[in-house]
């Protein structure tokens, strides 16, 4: 690890990569919870609802979420804008984090990180691949933005340990260090990687990127969209909705996230599916809206529609007779 030239005063830039699911968000989480540094953070979501810049923490003015696309393909002039404004700010981050979209290809994010007027103000450090354990050959084998991830990577974090079988994460490792036999392995459970040696690294080599096609990779066929309720669901409806269009179709839909404000329950329900495992938390006070973002391959958003609507709790003055 080659550390940085005393007097190189560019704000250091980690990014975050890993597919769907992976577990970059807590990881990001968990950095700023464990480090007094003064951190920006830039979180880019695949579909146009972010859900995942409500979820970092503690940053209030200092996270900046991109929607309009993905950093890799449409949100390249976004990722320059929001460096611009974070190096104008009048309290100079100690680092940025970059946090990809789960669907990224990492090779057009760093070849603009590396644009001479980004290097003016800002050295990338390091480039962090999580990984699910749990999927992890599944994932390489179908996705190659995951496989270009776990390429270029310096740390590939195997995150979600503890819920994958020993012999089966062994197995794993022993693939991600044939993709990558240079990059640091670090399996851990909720992300909980070593906070401060992640942001002390100074070990990626832009000389990786010679030759390389910047032109982004992508699954064929992955989608987002996003679902909308102007009126709080019916539980048992959603409940339904979530066990026959989610959990049932793991290797149909990837990743789905949202906020849900459920009859009868006075706090919003945070709702993370990572293919057939979920989590529901209760979140902030409800005000009626829901709003659920599913990705995945081959989906009939029509269909998703449908069994979305019957959820929503009809408005008493639609039931009164002519």
């Amino acid at each position: 690890m080659t550390a940085p030239e005393p007097h190189d005063q560019r704000i250091p830039v980690v990014v975050v990569g890993g597919f769907l699911g992976a577990g970059k968000t807590t990881l990001v989480n968990h950095v700023i919870r464990s480090l007094p540094h003064r951190l920006g953070v830039i979180v880019n979501e695949f579909g146009q609802a972010g859900v995942d810049g409500s979820l970092i923490e503690r940053l209030q003015d200092d996270v900046t979420e991109l929607t309009a696309g993905c950093l890799c393909c449409t949100g390249r002039d976004d990722l320059l804008r929001a460096l611009v404004t974070i190096a104008m700010r009048e309290h100079r981050p100690d680092a940025v984090v970059v946090e990809l979209s789960g669907v990224a290809d990492p090779t057009p994010v760093l070849t603009t990180l590396l644009e001479r007027s980004v290097r003016a103000a800002f050295r990338v450090t390091t480039l962090v691949a999580v990984v699910d354990a749990r999927y992890a050959l599944q994932t390489l084998r179908e996705h190659p933005e995951a496989a270009r991830q776990l390429a270029y990577a310096n740390v590939v974090v195997l995150n979600k340990t503890d819920l994958a079988d020993p012999a089966l994460l062994d197995h794993a490792e022993d693939v991600l260090r044939g993709v990558n036999p240079l990059a640091e392995i670090r399996r851990v459970e909720r992300g909980q990687i070593d906070a401060a040696a992640l942001l002390a690294r100074d070990d990626f080599d832009p000389r990786v990127l010679a030759g390389v096609d910047d032109r982004a990779v992508h699954t064929p066929g992955l989608k987002a969209f996003t679902l909308r309720a102007e009126r709080p669901l019916d539980p048992y409806a959603w409940q339904r909705f979530m066990t026959d269009f989610l959990l049932s179709r793991p290797a149909e839909v990837l990743r789905a996230k949202g906020f849900l404000d459920l009859h009868g329950y006075p706090q919003r329900i945070l709702f993370q599916a990572v293919r057939d495992l979920f989590t529901a938390d209760a979140w902030d006070a409800g005000d009626g809206t829901s709003e659920l973002v599913v990705i995945g391959r081959g989906l009939d958003r029509a269909e998703f529609q449908a069994g979305w609507d019957a959820c929503v709790i009809p408005d008493p003055a639609d039931l009164i007779p002519d």
